[in-house]
């Protein structure tokens, strides 16, 4: 993004501040759309800062001297087309140490986040009233017709994902209650990341969504007459916003929710205004880096202590791992796994579901005929 890429273009035949002007104007229009599709603020910050700064970044020369790139000059099949291909390429290429300088996941990131302006101002294709980007300044395309998008996650099956079973939750979980409080000697957050691994692998909710749970007020998340708990921070669909969903609150899950917010949360600062379910020593809502680094430092310290855990086991294994073992159990609940995981495609819900040494073929196979010995984690939680 720091980098500065120049070109000659054909001189204007409008002013700078002319051009500037309508450019703004396209950009705002577009911005405006995002409080209607019911974007978060966070998201909303983000995308505008990034493609704002996309343009202004990308610097050409006309008969009047050096300026930003306006919109409707990266609207050009031909050109605007070479100009996305050198951009994607710029943040793909290796840097000193022979890795990419942007993991591919952020690299699709940043296009999806250009190519959704351009197929809306193609679809909106107005700079004030009803004059037309196309009247004022010549034909426009999407300039990423034929130009390859990185590599997504869901082309390419995460060789190194990994899964635990329940059996594995189980010895983690008891690790975790028992063991690990004496060796870092901070008995409040292992407490709070008790209850979060418990509620992943017994729920299959994302992190993000865990840590926008509220305690408090009329946003309150928990419901235990009704034994369900809602996360209202789902990830949508084609930037749609968060979703809500409402997931089983199993009885593990209640036992172990019930004593965090009965006894650990309160021990917490600032307890009785912030409204989070679960808050950081300094009483705000516990970030996710925060959490990140707590669950590392107990997945290596679990693993030195000879608990059978993979080497690399992220957060967002447990969740894949309370898919695989769900639909172990229940072979014939595919679309129920999907509502459960807030997926609106199969082939999305498709990547969680992986065997343990063999093909999913294979698995699917076995998991549709064999019906016995659906034990696991016993019904009682591990809370003594």
């Amino acid at each position: 993004m720091s980098k500065r890429h120049r070109s000659t273009v054909t001189p204007p035949q409008r002013s700078h501040q002319e051009m500037l002007k309508d450019h703004k104007q396209i950009l705002q229009n577009y911005f405006d759309s995002f409080i209607t599709r019911g974007l978060s603020q966070i998201t909303i910050e983000v995308q505008i800062r990034f493609i704002e700064h996309w343009f202004k970044n990308i610097r050409v020369v006309d008969g009047e001297g050096e300026r930003q790139l306006f919109i409707w000059e990266v609207m050009n099949l031909f050109e605007g087309r070479k100009r996305i291909a050198e951009f994607l390429m710029a943040l793909s290429t290796a840097d000193e140490d022979g890795q990419p300088c942007l993991r591919a996941g952020t690299v699709r990131a940043y296009a999806c986040y250009l190519e959704r302006l351009f197929v809306w101002t193609l679809n909106s294709p107005y700079i004030a009233g009803m004059e037309t980007i196309s009247s004022k300044y010549g034909p426009l395309d999407n300039p990423f017709t034929g130009v390859e998008y990185p590599v997504h996650s869901r082309d390419i099956l995460r060789a190194e994902r990994f899964f635990l079973t329940k059996k594995q939750i189980l010895a983690l979980l008891v690790f975790l209650r028992e063991v690990f409080p004496g060796l870092i000697k901070k008995n409040l957050t292992v407490a709070r990341l008790y209850a979060v691994v418990m509620l992943i692998t017994e729920t299959g909710m994302r992190s993000i969504e865990l840590l926008n749970l509220d305690a408090l007020g009329d946003d309150r998340d928990i419901f235990y007459d009704k034994k369900v708990i809602q996360t209202r921070f789902g990830k949508g669909f084609n930037s749609s916003g968060p979703q809500t969903r409402v997931m089983p609150l199993t009885r593990r899950s209640e036992i172990t929710l019930r004593e965090y917010e009965q006894v650990v949360r309160p021990r917490f600062r600032n307890q009785m205004n912030e409204p989070s379910l679960f808050l950081s020593l300094t009483g705000t809502r516990l970030s996710y880096a925060t959490l990140r680094d707590g669950f590392t430092r107990l997945i290596e310290t679990a693993r030195n202590h000879g608990v059978d855990l993979p080497p690399k086991l992220t957060m967002h294994d447990l969740r894949a791992s309370f898919a695989t073992n769900y639909l172990e159990e229940n072979p014939e609940k595919f679309w129920r796994l999907m509502e459960l995981l807030g997926h609106s495609s199969p082939s999305s819900t498709c990547l969680y579901i992986r065997s343990r040494g063999y093909s999913r073929t294979e698995f699917m196979k076995d998991v549709r005929t064999s019906q016995a010995g659906r034990g696991g984690v016993t019904p009682r939680v591990y809370n003594t």
